[in-house]
């Protein structure tokens, strides 16, 4: 700005000193060339009155006798015309020689109107001249006296005119520079500064001062910005920290949160429900909702609470979107100064889990109930048999009371697998901890196994990496996760030539359990629900094998308690693998 402003003086005071010098060279030429002619003119006129007062001009030698004699005293050349044009004096070239002057402009005006002038090239002489021609009635005929000066004088003095001028201007111009360069460095300086701080505070940068010594308006005003801008750095603080502790606060919230207006555009929206609602493009503020979660529930909902847009209190429903189920909350948003409403305020809540609870603790209940229910069914019908006579039939009552025995049996371990898992479930920490030989535990598990394997004719092998040699856990822990894979591999191994290997890796800091078997395997569909209470692949073999159906599930709670992972690989015909990782290693 300051080198416009500085280019702009410029060129305005080189235009001024421009037009002043033009027009004074102007005026000042006009008026030298009319102090010539007027010098010519009083030299002439004396000149005249000097002829006039000769006794007789009728010797033509007396004329140019005068001419050369004045002419050198008045340093001009003096030449005398007759109205013939014949010239009769020359003080400068032999007259004699001079051609006919008859046809000059000035001796034609001088003879016509007593005087003329004219200014053009002489050949005599050679150079451009100013001529003066004046009259004088003499007798026998009236002659004209011309005096001339050498123009090539008159462009010497206009070019030292010139020079002069424009000397002036140049210093005029030079002087007004300086002057410019501290009047705009007093005046912009300020101003440039002023711009400055403003674009770094429209940047966001409040940072940073400016110093000012004017006691001026320009001085005034960097006061007032100054102020203005603390002022507005500390409402843009305070609005900034606001902001982000609002933005926390609903970032935080575990649910959902959107705010819409009246036309349904999004006023605010936090992090959790582009989550919930999977929204692509987060920049959705000013957005249509309809636009932006495209689901027929949703949008139902919205539109009962828009014709519900009143203060009668909370809209609530529950809806399914994406497999996931949410519980959504409405309410109006009210203006306080006039309790308006502006908009609606809509809180999501994942109820997912919660759904997922209340179907595995009805499908808890239903299955404990299934598995309490069938034994006691089957031990109450044996027992009114031997009532109503069969205890008195020796072998009937005998097979009757085996079978009782079986069922209450099956009550038990039931009972002991839910009191187990009910445990585990209650613990945090396990705090039966102590070092033991990792081969001691395997060999325990394999001699617990061992009768079962035989009765399948399955053979069960583990190997043991060098690097590994002892574990800190619960040694009943451990075995009873083992015990439980182990023994599911027997179950469902093939009945001829089965195998189960129970294989021990180091995996950095932790310690990798494989159990493989090679039976029937498990279809990809029932992997993911394979550690659910009382779920089992093939119900009617699952209980005929004597299962209850939370031993899976027990190990998982297992392995939680420990902080580690658990994985099933299964391929139907070809055997399933469990991998296991404890960081129990030392």
């Amino acid at each position: 700005m300051q080198k416009k402003i500085m280019v702009n003086y410029v060129l305005m005071i080189l235009l001024g000193t421009l037009i002043t010098g033009i027009f004074s060279y102007h005026v000042a030429q006009k008026h030298y060339i009319s102090e010539v002619e007027n010098k010519l003119l009083v030299i002439g006129n004396l000149l005249k009155k000097e002829i006039l007062a000769l006794d007789s001009i009728q010797d033509n030698n007396i004329l140019n006798t005068f001419a050369i004699e004045y002419g050198d005293v008045t340093k001009t050349r003096i030449t005398f015309i007759n109205r013939e044009g014949k010239v009769l004096g020359d003080s400068s070239t032999d007259y004699t020689t001079l051609e006919n002057h008859a046809n000059r402009p000035e001796i034609i005006a001088a003879f016509d109107r007593g005087m003329g002038e004219s200014t053009r090239y002489s050949t005599s002489v050679g150079k451009y001249l100013k001529y003066i021609a004046i009259k004088i009635d003499v007798h026998p005929e009236p002659i004209v006296l011309r005096l001339s000066i050498p123009i090539n004088d008159i462009n010497s003095i206009r070019k030292r005119l010139v020079s002069f001028i424009t000397l002036g201007i140049f210093i005029a111009f030079f002087i007004a520079s300086l002057l410019g360069v501290q009047f705009t460095n007093k005046f912009t300086k300020p101003i440039r500064q002023l711009t400055f701080l403003s674009r770094k505070i429209a940047k966001g940068n409040f940072k940073g001062n400016i110093q000012i010594d004017a006691h001026n308006e320009i001085g005034e005003l960097a006061q007032s910005f100054i102020y203005m801008k603390n002022e507005l750095d500390k409402t843009i603080t305070q609005l900034s920290q606001r902001n982000s502790e609002l933005e926390t606060i609903i970032n935080s919230m575990i649910g959902g949160l959107i705010a819409l207006d009246r036309d349904n555009r999004i006023m605010l929206i936090n992090n959790n429900a582009i989550e919930l609602f999977d929204i692509k493009n987060k920049q959705v503020i000013g957005k249509n909702i309809l636009l932006v979660i495209r689901d027929h529930a949703f949008n139902k909902f919205l539109e009962e609470c828009k014709s519900e847009l009143v203060p009668k209190g909370q809209q609530v429903q529950d809806i399914q979107y994406n497999n996931k189920y949410y519980k959504i909350y409405s309410s109006p948003i009210q203006n306080k100064s006039d309790n308006n409403v502006i908009g609606t305020l809509i809180i999501v809540q994942d109820i997912t889990n919660i759904r997922r609870l209340e179907q595995i603790r009805s499908e808890f209940v239903s299955n404990v109930t299934h598995e309490l229910k069938t034994p006691l069914t089957s031990i109450k019908g044996f027992i009114d048999t031997l009532k109503n006579g069969a205890i008195h039939d020796e072998e009937v009552a005998e097979r009757f009371l085996d079978i009782i025995d079986i069922e209450a049996e099956r009550l038990t371990i039931l009972i002991e697998d839910i009191l187990e898992l009910s445990e585990i479930e209650t613990m945090k920490h396990d705090i039966r901890i102590d070092n033991y030989h990792l081969e001691d535990i395997i060999k325990e598990v394999v001699d617990i196994v061992d009768q079962n394997a035989q009765k399948k004719n399955v053979q069960v092998h583990y190997t043991i990496e060098p690097s590994i040699s002892q574990v800190r856990a619960n040694k009943d822990r451990l075995k009873q996760m083992l015990i439980n894979l182990v023994d599911n591999g027997i179950k469902y191994s093939k009945n001829q030539g089965g195998e189960v290997k129970i294989i021990c890796k180091r995996f950095k800091k932790m310690i990798e359990f494989h159990i493989c078997d090679n039976g029937i395997g498990i279809s990809e569909q029932h992997i993911p629900r394979l550690f659910e209470r009382f779920y089992r692949v093939d119900k009617g073999r699952s209980r005929s094998q004597g299962g209850t159906g939370l031993g899976l599930s027990i190990v998982k709670h297992i392995v939680n308690l420990y902080d580690g992972d658990i994985q099933v690989k299964s391929e139907v015909g070809k055997g399933t693998e469990f991998i296991i990782k404890l960081p129990i290693a030392i």
